[in-house]
């Protein structure tokens, strides 16, 4: 798996636990599968630049903070 990917996943993780959000309440406001979620999280799952701003947007972090070592 992609070392930006792992990025990705655990600072996403980290923003939505921060923002109290369950990966069904990132479902609620993003209409992404709560599945996907989890799959992104786990780094198991490649996420598009569209998705990645989505969720972003989703936790109130930007973007870069999640491509962000």
């Amino acid at each position: 798996m992609s070392p930006d990917l792992q990025i990705f996943a655990r600072n996403f993780k980290k923003a939505r636990k921060a923002a109290s959000l369950s990966q069904k309440d990132i479902h609620e406001q993003t209409g992404i599968a709560a599945s996907y979620v989890s799959a992104v999280e786990r780094a198991t799952r490649s996420v598009t630049i569209e998705r990645a701003g989505r969720l972003a947007k989703a936790v109130g972090v930007p973007l870069y903070k999640l491509l962000t070592p």
